[in-house]
């Protein structure tokens, strides 16, 4: 269904929101950024502040997204005041409601300002305190699992073929070193700080996992992770993720 027809449709079914709206809420337009999800800023008669209409991406699965991960991750963070909880949920995962936040959005100028930098590394000692009830990642089953839809969609290589051979040994040992699981953003770019002058937010939280903490570390300023590891890690993550996005827009697969 085209973007335009699931907004349409999702903004049709207001009544069901369990919130005190009074009449039809009121499109003021997108929310620039963000590649996996679209995200619009309304306002909803009776409810006092604007929100955000996050439209999440139908085809989450493929890209290692568990939308009830996220939830229980989000709620975790929200109850510390490290993010804003959503005012609702789309049971279907469809979309879902968030208060809008009078903030600055990062950019990366702000990563390189030392006095920002440790601003957010204070944030993300926070961060790894939480503990949500969610498991430890795998990278090897979620690299895998990108792994999987790239093969089966024909966009392997011989030569990344035989790149991935040699880490995926690597890949394994480092899933069973004994490590501490700290809750993990992994999309900890810019973008997805929000400055209120006073205090810092995190958001999109949907690939959050408790994971190896350095990968936050690496995104931020990659001399920052202390695992040698982290850098590959991190550098065939991305990359793989950029194939499959690539390969979720050329190409009609059902949703997921």
């Amino acid at each position: 269904m085209p973007e335009a027809s699931v907004l349409q449709a999702i903004l049709a079914g207001w009544r069901d929101w369990p919130l005190p709206i009074s009449a039809p809420p009121k499109l003021l337009g997108p929310i620039p950024g963000g590649r996996t999800n679209r995200n619009f800023k309304l306002l909803a008669p009776g409810v006092k502040q604007p929100l955000i209409l996050r439209i999440n991406n139908p085809r989450a699965r493929y890209l290692g997204i568990d939308r009830n991960d996220e939830a229980q991750i989000v709620h975790t963070a929200a109850r510390a005041g490290l993010t804003p909880e959503p005012v609702y949920r789309d049971p279907a995962h469809r979309f879902a409601l968030l208060p809008f936040i009078e903030a600055r959005t990062w950019h990366s100028a702000d990563f390189a300002n030392p006095l920002q930098r440790n601003r957010l590394l204070t944030l993300l000692e926070q961060v790894r305190c939480l503990n949500p009830a969610t498991h430890r990642r795998s990278y090897q089953r979620y690299l895998e699992q990108y792994w999987t839809l790239l093969s089966a969609v024909g966009e392997l290589e011989g030569e990344l073929t035989e790149r991935w051979q040699a880490f995926l040994p690597e890949l394994i040992a480092f899933d069973r070193d004994n490590w501490p699981a700290e809750l993990t953003h992994h999309d900890l770019i810019p973008e997805n700080v929000l400055d209120t002058g006073g205090r810092l937010y995190l958001i999109d939280w949907e690939y959050a996992a408790l994971g190896h903490a350095d990968i936050d570390l690496w995104s931020i300023r990659p001399s920052l992770a202390r695992n040698p590891f982290v850098h590959e890690l991190a550098r065939w993550t991305n990359e793989l993720w950029e194939r499959v996005v690539r390969s979720l827009k050329d190409r009609q697969l059902p949703p997921a």
